[in-house]
């Protein structure tokens, strides 16, 4: 079957502008409602340009479950000029979600501790054995940091198991997650 995808979507959009442009050449409205008109199509134009990534599976930094069942792992080390504090994408299904979940991908930033726990956990999963993952309470990495104030504009949050907090100075807060081995599930003999 074939997909429009992105070709697709640009081809609407351009017979929505040629419709709008038709009509406001035959109507005899102001010139405003026609300026009006055009700035809220583009304004779509804009809106579905940003949120279509969503659609196509980009990794989501939308908080972790408490627990998943971990299938995947990128680890993105930082960059040495400090351009990118580089990231961990886990691929992780939702064993806590009322219906049978599909796999997501979830971005969470990057500490060496939590590189080297989910290295373990992957090196696991590559090798066959389930891994649990549980989130902890966060926790903070300091270094040098000292507590936002309102007048820096900056707030910390205390976040509940599983909420990615804002970044304070001189310091990065982490999720603390911990990986356990499943059980290989043991079918009955036929």
């Amino acid at each position: 079957m074939f997909e429009w995808g992105t070709p697709g979507l640009i081809a609407a959009y351009v017979l929505v502008a040629l419709l709008l442009l038709v009509f406001m050449l035959a109507t005899r409205w102001s010139w405003w409602l026609k300026a009006g008109a055009i700035v809220l199509v583009s304004a779509c134009y804009l809106l579905t340009y940003f949120s279509y990534p969503a659609l196509l599976g980009w990794p989501t930094a939308e908080n972790l479950p408490a627990r998943f069942n971990l299938l995947a792992i990128n680890i993105a080390e930082p960059a040495p000029d400090g351009d990118d504090d580089g990231r961990i994408t886990l691929w992780a299904i939702d064993l806590d979600a009322p219906q049978p979940a599909e796999p997501r991908a979830y971005r969470v930033p990057y500490t060496m501790s939590l590189k080297q726990k989910v290295s373990a956990a992957g090196e696991k999963v590559r090798k066959g054995l389930p891994q649990l993952g549980e989130l902890r309470k966060e926790e903070k990495i300091a270094q040098h940091a000292t507590p936002a104030t309102a007048t820096q504009g900056e707030q910390k949050k205390v976040g509940a198991p599983g909420e990615i907090s804002d970044v304070t100075q001189g310091g990065q807060d982490s999720v603390a997650i911990e990986f356990y081995d499943l059980p290989v599930p043991e079918f009955p003999e036929k």
